[in-house]
């Protein structure tokens, strides 16, 4: 299948199926965090969001929660909200139809055993859609969610430069920002981010409180 992302127009006219950025009335800013949960880094960041009052959304590893229950438990309980990214982060533009449903099927019975709610949000691994698969996703009544900034931690850079990458391009309202909790570097840079954000007058929500 074709990464359907290379190409802006084709953004254009699957709009209705991908979520890139909301249009909130207030001033809010999306939060997502990848491919946890992660012992090593998702308490600190469960510490930090409490610590500021924010919410974010945790696009979860089906694999990931299957080993870290409570953890996993821990997130939904202090009001975040809980997301596929599939099972294992299998290839998605090398695997057929029919294993990429199985991905999302299987994520979404693990996320739902622990908080009894039906589960809305799904995220590709590595952000690579097909049409194919963006219409599965609106037949089971579920959110495909792409991103409108990316805080490029995958790149392991410092956190120092993580925060210069947002100096030089401040988010705007409504953005949804990729991030990802299995490293710490990401934590210690939203130390500074998140404070930031509010004081500009910013909410940081979940996707399941935008208004």
């Amino acid at each position: 299948m074709t990464y359907l992302l290379n190409w802006p127009w084709l953004q254009r006219c699957l709009a209705p199926w991908l979520l890139k950025r909301q249009s909130p009335r207030r001033k809010q800013l999306f939060l997502t965090f990848d491919d946890g949960p992660t012992p090593e880094v998702t308490p600190s960041l469960l510490a930090l969001l409490t610590e500021t009052g924010a919410r974010a959304t945790f696009f979860m590893l089906g694999q990931q929660v299957e080993r870290y229950p409570s953890l996993t438990a821990q997130i939904h309980a202090q009001g975040h909200t809980l997301a596929n990214h599939s099972f294992d982060h299998a290839p998605f533009h090398r695997i057929s139809h029919q294993q990429k449903i199985q991905q999302v099927a299987r994520t979404n019975a693990v996320i739902e055993a622990i908080t009894h709610r039906s589960c809305r949000w799904f995220r590709a691994p590595q952000g690579r859609w097909d049409l194919r698969l963006l219409l599965y996703l609106a037949r089971k009544g579920m959110t495909a969610v792409h991103w409108s900034r990316d805080s490029m931690d995958f790149r392991k850079w410092p956190p120092e430069r993580l925060v210069q990458e947002f100096d030089s391009h401040p988010p705007v309202n409504g953005d949804i920002i990729l991030f990802h909790d299995d490293d710490d570097r990401c934590v210690e840079a939203l130390k500074t981010l998140i404070p930031r954000w509010q004081a500009q007058g910013f909410e940081l929500c979940a996707l399941e409180s935008r208004s």
